[in-house]
């Protein structure tokens, strides 16, 4: 599975964020600065390829709506200021994915480039065929897939980030893994063979 993005992220010193809170620009700017890449690259998964022209202004929106909302922002209460920004970027992606004219756009697979027996051109293969599945998942499994397999969330942090129940955190997760394994299956058959012969 794709390595965690929010988890390299440091948490952001709270300080600086009493400061941020008071509408201090210096601290502002370092949150935005800690907190871009991974808003950035979960923006740019949700939308799958869908939209990726409006994934830098989604990103710009989410931190307009951060900075309108920090001054009420609880650090002991229920989320981590990494899960609540995640969680606004996650909601601002659901809704450009709603509207009508993403909806009928579907991904082609990315097709394998590069020489087949280079290992560099097979992690690539493999890279693009996860992007590929991701991007294929509904909308509502792959916001809790990349909430957990790439930002690293726990299943509750992702209940109250998506408002929904744990359990549909779970079925959600497990569909969407389900879905992307067969995926992957499909797309480098090679796979299901090395998984048989480990087995």
């Amino acid at each position: 599975m794709p390595a965690t993005a929010a988890r390299a992220v440091e948490p952001f010193d709270e300080l600086m964020l009493r400061r941020a809170q008071r509408g201090e620009e210096p601290a502002w700017r370092a949150l935005i600065e800690r907190y871009h890449a991974p808003v950035h690259a979960l923006i740019w998964r949700m939308l799958a390829g869908r939209a990726p022209h409006r994934a830098e202004d989604l990103a710009q929106e989410t931190f307009l709506r951060v900075l309108r909302a920090l001054p009420g922002f609880d650090p002991a209460g229920p989320a981590a200021l990494a899960t609540w920004i995640l969680t606004i970027a996650t909601r601002l992606a659901l809704n450009e994915l709603r509207r009508p004219e993403h909806a009928a756009l579907v991904d082609e697979p990315a097709g394998a480039r590069g020489d087949r027996a280079d290992d560099r051109a097979e992690r690539r293969r493999l890279a693009q065929a996860i992007e590929s599945g991701v991007a294929a998942l509904p909308a509502a499994q792959r916001a809790v897939f990349v909430l957990r397999e790439y930002h690293g969330l726990d299943y509750g942090e992702i209940a109250v980030a998506l408002e929904i129940d744990l359990g549909t955190v779970k079925s959600r997760l497990a569909r969407a893994r389900g879905a992307l394994r067969t995926h992957l299956e499909a797309a480098l058959p090679e796979l299901k063979e090395r998984t048989k012969e480990r087995s």
